[in-house]
């Protein structure tokens, strides 16, 4: 059977005895590998390189539909002195029901937080770990065994997709409350564990999550300023669950006490005033595939080979036309 297909054979054989090697020939093949031995480094380290690319899109749907509020927060206070409610710039005002979030009383602390603005942000964003975390649950915090002296507020709100204030006060403090809260037993010492904007993944890890803001006085008031970008992070080296469409938002800060004794303004809270831009960020992360990357190596492999190979016919062409006439 072999022998019935030997005609078809593209590489056919030359005998030993019938090859000659040459001092040039060598000197070509050493440049070759060692050419090559580089060429193939440099594509291997272009495969394993990701591509990250940005495109800046305009949001179609600014305005046109409603945005997700996620939080998760405690406040040192007792949770039948405190209201939520959310503002915004198209004169909708919401006052959260207790199906929006809900209110349980916990012991307040403060492990594993850090305060507002002072995480290391890491340098290189990487969008592969950022799909994976969506992904993954939350990791809970235990409450601590104690008195039960704070309230964790818990859920989310559907907001118009416009600039807006979500705030939380206590009854009779800027709202008219069939309840006044006494001034002494305000706090709003308190921690974020997770505060989200749209689809909630509990795997991302955003700028308030786990800090803390500690009160100097009964009549303090917190505001955070924050800028949030519609933002899509697709990953294209993962074949299930690749498209993570999310909000990311920048925050400052800014507290304050009020009241006669400082003759300060504004109502003692805490206040989280949002702007959603109308733009969207498009993050895409892609690496070449292992059948690219065998093509190129075959194409620089195979390319290189028959290059050196007519640049040596060329030279011996030239060196017998040179011996000839030399004679």
């Amino acid at each position: 059977m072999f022998k019935s297909i030997t005609r078809f054979d593209a590489f056919p054989k030359i005998d030993k005895n019938m090859q000659k090697s040459t001092g040039l020939g060598g000197l070509l093949t050493l440049l070759v590998a060692f050419g090559l031995f580089f060429l193939v480094l440099t594509e291997f380290g272009q495969y394993i390189h990701i591509a990250q690319k940005y495109e800046f899109l305009v949001d179609r749907t600014a305005g046109e539909s409603t945005v997700s509020i996620n939080a998760d927060l405690t406040i040192a206070m007792a949770c039948e002195n405190l209201r939520i409610d959310v503002l915004d710039v198209a004169g909708s005002s919401i006052h959260a029901k207790a199906n929006d979030f809900s209110k349980t009383p916990v012991k307040f602390h403060t492990v594993g937080l850090v305060p507002v603005g002072e995480r290391k942000s890491k340098s290189k964003l990487d969008v592969h770990r950022i799909v994976a975390e969506a992904q993954r649950k939350h990791r809970e915090y235990a409450d601590l065994k104690g008195p039960l002296d704070a309230c964790r507020i818990k859920g989310h709100i559907n907001v118009n997709k416009v600039a807006g204030m979500f705030h939380i006060t206590a009854l009779g403090h800027g709202y008219l409350d069939s309840k006044h809260v006494p001034h002494e037993a305000m706090n709003f010492t308190h921690r974020v564990d997770k505060l989200s904007f749209g689809i909630d993944y509990p795997g991302l890890v955003n700028p308030l999550d786990s800090s803390l803001e500690i009160a100097d006085g009964n009549f303090e008031m917190f505001q955070y300023f924050m800028s949030i970008v519609p933002t899509i992070y697709v990953d294209k080296r993962r074949t299930f669950g690749s498209v993570v469409l999310t909000n990311q938002y920048a925050v400052t800060d800014y507290k304050k006490i009020v009241g006669h004794e400082t003759r300060e303004a504004g109502i003692p809270g805490i206040f989280m005033k949002y702007e959603i831009e109308p733009i969207v960020v498009r993050v895409t992360e892609s690496r070449a595939s292992f059948m690219h990357f065998l093509t190129r190596l075959c194409g620089i492999t195979g390319g290189i080979y028959v290059t050196v190979g007519l640049m040596n016919n060329l030279i011996q062409f030239f060196m017998n036309i040179y011996e000839k006439y030399s004679k």
